[in-house]
């Protein structure tokens, strides 16, 4: 909330300041690109946030300038226009949160291939404008179109876009401080852990594409009115790859890096174009100086700071909402088939769960260990058989339910948000089915712990440390970040696999610890993968055995060592 309030100000007093700095031509001027730092915004909403490179932020301005002057050349004097000027805002938002639903679908297209879509889509609009005569004027474009009524004339063009711009930054300054930026952020570094969280995906980045083009609508819409037309080049692909250019620059991750980018060095390339012959080259020698030297751009190496600094200054920790009613952890596997090719790689599996503790699953290597917890959550499909998953039948389990019913996954290797911090970490699995609708727009969220978080803390003190970054913990400690994530969910079914891989001894027994403890305290059923006999003699209530797919044997740990079957195929090893 106070990073909000500070940028709100900020924007604010710059944007009333700035018109007294200049003259009456420079502010016209300055007026066009504020409205292209609108449309920047929304490319660094998308790209910075969600990690969705878009080549087509043009197609959304176009959009909004071709429906805005149309709608001013034929209701210029209808009480309708408003309304219409509203609606053609809207429409590119829409748009874009419809094409994102249309995209990601089942798929994972964040990089070159959704780039290229985007391009794709611009070029296609850029040859209806073109073509299009009768609406769209074709290539000379929509003429004379008349300014807002009232406001029609030279002078109003700064106030206007200045208007357009603080509302466009305080939007994108409200949403860059509440847990939705969190999870755009989380998507951008690792889908997978997104979906294992409860969390959909592909609805956040559509969320992200549509208000990227609400932002894009917005743009356009003014820029009919202050220019007095438009034509086809707001959907060339040389618009759209500036837009990218410019956020690239400023600082895709940051709030004002779009806005620098935008009108800092558009207003540099309208003044130094005709003076300096190779302007262009002087570019595009800066866009990939800073893309090799500045990941996140100029203002990437000072704002995110600030920014985590502002953070510290919010409201104290609030108790979360009780999690809701969970199933109960059981889960079942009746002669269940995976092959790969020609390799089998689940052979009949059978076996269930139907009560809570610490049940470890052992084998050698390639018995199908990890598949089965593949198997389980969907992450891979079975060719035969059935599963059964808190108390819900399916051929097809989905992760994002089960998580959201009450199943917590750890993998191998922790898989943790390395460039989130570690309460925003934490946070993302506390607000798994506790944060709903609008709750995910506010600011509460941000400030929630429980009393199991809480005890994870005492157990494991570096997480009271909630500002600090992710990238800078030591492997052990993302092995038990990762592990307080999964548990922060309070789930009935707790996957670990290999939850102690890597760690020293002492880390070994601390997180030993802290499993039977969590046992105690969720009443949880929990199912490790383990190589450390050691560790499953420690922890286990009950053992399963798989060899080439199958279920060789089950038991106590008495009775698995005791198993001659067992003893001619796998030996365990032991810290």
């Amino acid at each position: 909330m106070a990073w909000f309030r500070a940028n709100v100000l900020l924007a604010g007093a710059v944007l009333v300041i700035l018109p007294y700095m200049i003259d009456a031509f420079l502010a016209y001027t300055l007026a066009l690109y504020m409205l292209y730092a609108v449309a920047c915004l929304g490319v660094g909403l998308s790209w910075g946030q969600a990690g969705l490179l878009s080549l087509g932020q043009g197609l959304f301005v176009g959009l909004g300038g071709y429906f805005s002057g149309l709608s001013l050349i034929t209701y210029s004097e209808s009480p309708l226009l408003y309304p219409l000027l509203v609606l053609c805002i809207v429409t590119p938002g829409a748009l874009g949160f419809g094409l994102g639903l249309l995209i990601f679908r089942g798929k994972a297209l964040n990089g070159a291939f959704f780039a290229i879509i985007t391009l794709g889509l611009v070029l296609l609009a850029s040859l209806v404008a073109t073509s299009w005569n009768t609406v769209t004027g074709g290539f000379n474009g929509l003429l004379g179109i008349p300014g807002l009524p009232g406001l029609d004339g030279f002078e109003f063009a700064y106030p206007i876009a200045a208007i357009a711009l603080f509302a466009a930054i305080a939007l994108t300054a409200w949403l860059m401080a509440t847990p939705l930026s969190v999870l755009w952020r989380a998507v951008a570094q690792d889908e997978q852990r997104v979906r294992y969280l409860g969390y959909d995906p592909n609805l956040l980045k559509s969320i992200a594409l549509g208000i990227s083009g609400l932002l894009g609508g917005l743009a356009g819409v003014l820029y009919a009115p202050i220019i007095n037309l438009v034509t086809p080049d707001l959907f060339s692909f040389a618009l759209s790859t500036n837009f990218v250019i410019w956020v690239a620059i400023g600082g895709r991750v940051t709030l004002y890096g779009p806005v620098f980018g935008a009108i800092g060095i558009g207003m540099l390339t309208s003044t130094l174009r005709e003076s300096i012959n190779w302007w262009e080259v002087v570019l595009a020698i800066v866009f990939i100086f800073t893309v090799l030297y500045f990941k996140w751009g100029l203002l990437g190496q000072i704002e995110p700071h600030l920014q985590r600094w502002l953070s510290r200054q919010d409201a104290p920790l609030k108790p979360a909402p009780a999690r809701v009613a969970r199933h109960f952890g059981t889960f079942k596997l009746e002669a269940v088939n995976m092959q790969a090719g020609q390799v089998k790689i689940l052979n009949d599996l059978s076996f269930e769960v139907n009560k809570a503790g610490i049940f470890c699953l052992i084998g050698p290597n390639g018995a199908g260990k990890t598949t089965t917890f593949n198997a389980l959550t969907g992450e891979m499909p079975v060719q035969a058989g059935q599963i059964s998953v808190l108390q819900g039948e399916t051929d097809r389990p989905n992760a994002i339910q089960l998580a959201r019913h009450g199943m917590g996954r750890k993998f191998q290797l922790p898989s943790v948000f390395e460039t989130l911090t570690v309460g925003e970490n934490l946070s993302l699995s506390l607000w798994t089915v506790r944060l709903q609708g609008l709750g995910h727009i506010g600011f509460a969220g941000l400030h929630w712990t429980s009393p199991i978080l809480q005890a994870l803390e005492e157990r494991f003190p570096f997480l009271c440390d909630r500002g600090r970054l992710v990238r800078d913990l030591s492997h052990g400690q993302r092995q038990m970040l990762d592990l307080a994530m999964v548990l922060c969910a309070e789930p009935s079914l707790v996957l670990l696999d290999e939850p102690c891989a890597g760690l020293s001894k002492s880390e070994t027994q601390e997180v030993s610890e802290a499993i039977r403890w969590a046992r105690g305290n969720l009443h949880a059923t929990f199912v490790i993968i383990e190589h450390d006999m050691a560790l499953v003699e420690a922890l286990a209530d009950h053992v399963f055995v798989l060899h080439e797919g199958r279920l060789l044997a089950e038991g106590t740990v008495s009775e698995i060592k005791a198993n001659a079957a067992v003893k001619a195929v796998y030996a365990g090893g032991s810290k």
